[in-house]
């Protein structure tokens, strides 16, 4: 007899967020797995609701793991919690969801809390087309690779970043993509929820000392005009800035050809493709 698996998202900051469906399917359920029991055991305490708690993280034991699945080739319902957000976005959610998958268990997914569409939303930027990639590389040189194949993407992406190393990702922005209009949203749903816009430069002098609290960092992508001000984008005579060639540098690195990484910069400087390609194809074919 197959089990159920629910997936329940739960609040990102706010407790007000959690929705009747989520409490009710915690009610229901026979075992709650969970990425941190003190977290969760900590949420089921203020909703007055005793279940039994598994832990089921990134470093999930082998035990931790048949308990779960036990509890679902017996017929029970498991209850899955992340930490915040909805489960399975960034976390081991996915893997408890693909082990019961292959178990034959029923799988519901509760819409919910998630600070991916959130700070989409909230960031102001382009959202017709984004893109999720999870935490930035810890260690500065593939942090900076990945910055770079970033330049390329025509869509908006979305990051989220520790408080500790996000001065120097900024840093690495300004270096990188200069002119690349960002959003940098803080402690989200939280009562000290902030938000900072502009280009790296400007949310780097905006955010000033400050280093606490989770952060969720939106890029605008390479298609996108920049929607705070557009000071110092004019060109002057012929000569291309060097941030341009930086840009191009970077596209380039993520897979775009020359005459695709054109594109978003001709509507974004108001020059025609064909004359930035030139321009580029030369510079490249003096180098």
């Amino acid at each position: 007899m197959a089990g159920h698996l629910i997936l329940v998202p739960t609040p990102i900051g706010n407790l007000g967020d959690l929705t009747q469906r989520a409490i009710d399917a915690l009610q229901s359920s026979d075992l709650v797995a969970c990425e941190d029991t003190r977290r969760t055991g900590g949420l089921l305490k203020h909703l007055e609701i005793d279940k039994p708690l598994s832990r089921f993280d990134d470093h999930a034991s082998e035990e931790a793991t048949a308990r779960v699945l036990q509890a679902l080739a017996q017929g029970q319902t498991v209850a899955y919690c992340s930490d915040a957000g909805m489960p399975g976005v960034n976390d081991p959610g996915f893997e408890l969801a693909r082990l019961a998958r292959e178990q034959g268990a029923k799988i519901t997914v509760l819409p919910g809390p998630s600070a991916v569409t959130l700070a989409v939303v909230a960031s102001g930027l382009p959202n017709h087309a984004f893109s999720f990639l999870g935490y930035l590389p810890s260690r500065g040189e593939p942090r900076r690779a990945f910055l770079l194949k970033l330049g390329g993407r025509e869509e908006t992406t979305v990051v989220f970043e520790t408080p500790h190393r996000i001065h120097a990702t900024l840093s690495e922005l300004g270096e990188i993509l200069p002119d690349r209009e960002i959003a940098l949203g803080r402690e989200l749903t939280k009562l000290h929820e902030t938000w900072y816009r502009g280009v790296p430069a400007e949310v780097q002098k905006q955010l000033g000392s400050e280093h606490r609290g989770e952060m969720v960092l939106v890029i605008a992508g390479a298609a996108a005009k920049r929607v705070v001000g557009d000071e110092g984008v004019e060109l002057e005579g012929e000569e291309l800035p060097e941030w341009v060639w930086r840009f191009l540098e970077a596209a380039r690195e993520g897979g775009m050809t020359l005459r695709e990484a054109v594109k978003p910069l001709s509507r974004h400087l108001g020059r025609g493709a064909s004359e930035l390609y030139r321009q580029a194809a030369v510079r490249d074919n003096t180098e």
